[in-house]
């Protein structure tokens, strides 16, 4: 007989335990005594707490009896309608109630996607490099993951169909593409009209979803916005997005647009029941007073004066060898450094240092990545960024001898 009596928590760890390893934990005040870039958080000036206050002290006056009651199982009713008038105002995107689940960031609203859709060995297609919480979410749902590559111009699309005639070839029918087509995290870029329509066409053609990853489409400093494809292809596209980077991430509010079918499939497996019925009051009485508008105006005045500095920073400091993307909005700066440097070798000099980065590994499937970085600028300020970056730009110099030899 097996002696069971002195098992640790370790062995009795479920295989997706064992697989998924640990949390992905981040802490926005330790953040606070570094320089950071490590993380897409909010600026801490710029989170709205006078609006807040005084759109929480609305939803209780309005409906409080409901607003501290167990929530609705697709969300907070008012917050819904106002999302579908922003989606619609903003997007250009047209859906009704029971297009909608409330969930909690965007975060969980892949992870319900991926329940919904994905079995054990399934195939999903991703940019890479993409968000690390999407590796960890497809890691979670041990689905296999095919990446495909990005461009200036976003996903490459000649990559994507040379890759599905290859799985169909060998009779494999991914279940989903997951994007993030507008400043893409992690490298900014956005991805063409022309390629969104081109990757619509091969999902009618093979057979698969289109996940729209859109957490960053109303920071838009600079040049035309682009059809979402939601817009384009309701049919075939499921739309995700978040509170968390134009109103306060600290409400953990996100939203899922696609058909009924999907949005009832996913739901099922909140296993919460309903998102924070207060936290949804308080945002919509936030969003039906004209606040958010208001309030996304100043972050992109505010998010577009940080890229700026990074980006002239960069410009001053970084040696010769040294490449990195120019988002037009977003949160996020890709650095791609010379043959031999290993960015994340280098991150504990730099937290030695003072200041941190997000190693390009994280964002990548298998452990690639090695000489890539993804700098954030939402979250240090002007000074900040200067200083973090000229620390950035001495350590890599630092390592150039050693590369070379």
């Amino acid at each position: 007989m097996t002696d069971t009596a002195n098992r640790t928590v370790e062995s009795l760890l479920s295989s997706r335990a064992q697989r998924i390893g640990g949390g992905r934990l981040g802490n926005p005040r330790a953040s606070a005594n570094l320089i950071s870039f490590v993380a897409g958080f909010p600026d801490p000036g710029s989170l709205p707490k006078r609006d807040i206050t005084e759109a929480t002290r609305v939803a209780l006056e309005r409906d409080g009896e409901w607003a501290l009651q167990y929530g609705a199982g697709r969300g907070y009713p008012d917050l819904v309608r106002e999302l579908l008038t922003k989606l619609k105002r903003d997007q250009g995107i047209e859906a009704g109630e029971e297009n909608v689940l409330i969930t909690a960031g965007a975060g969980q609203a892949l992870g319900l996607i991926c329940e919904a859709l994905c079995d054990p060995g399934d195939v999903i297609l991703s940019e890479e490099p993409t968000w690390s919480g999407a590796v960890h979410a497809f890691r979670r749902v041990a689905a296999e993951v095919v990446p495909v590559p990005l461009d200036a111009e976003g996903t490459d699309t000649a990559a994507l169909e040379a890759t599905l005639a290859r799985l169909a070839a060998a009779g494999r029918a991914p279940k989903l593409l997951y994007m993030i087509p507008t400043f893409q995290n992690p490298t900014g870029v956005t991805t063409t009209l022309a390629r969104r329509e081109q990757i619509i066409a091969l999902s009618r053609q093979y057979g698969f979803f289109i996940v729209e990853d859109d957490a960053y489409f109303d920071l838009r400093f600079e040049g035309a916005r682009v059809p979402t494809l939601y817009s384009l292809a309701p049919d075939r596209v499921a739309y995700l997005g978040t509170f968390s980077k134009i109103m306060a991430a600290g409400m953990r509010l996100g939203w899922i647009v696609a058909s009924p079918e999907l949005i009832a499939a996913c739901a099922a497996f909140k296993s919460e029941g309903g998102t924070s019925a207060f936290a949804g009051a308080v945002a919509a009485a936030f969003c039906s007073s004209g606040t958010l508008v208001e309030h996304i105006g100043e972050l992109k005045s505010l998010y577009h004066r940080r890229r700026d500095v990074m980006l002239q920073t960069l410009a001053e400091t970084m040696p010769e060898g040294v490449r990195w993307s120019r988002p037009e909005g977003g949160f996020f700066i890709w650095l791609t450094l010379p043959d031999g440097v290993d960015a994340a070798a280098m991150a504990e000099k730099a937290q030695e240092r003072g200041m941190q980065y997000l190693p390009g590994t994280a964002c990548h499937f298998g452990g690639r990545g090695q000489q890539t970085i993804r700098l954030s600028y939402s979250f240090a300020d002007d000074e900040q960024i200067r200083q973090g970056i000229a620390i950035l730009a001495g350590l890599i110099r630092e390592e150039l001898p050693v590369a070379a030899g």
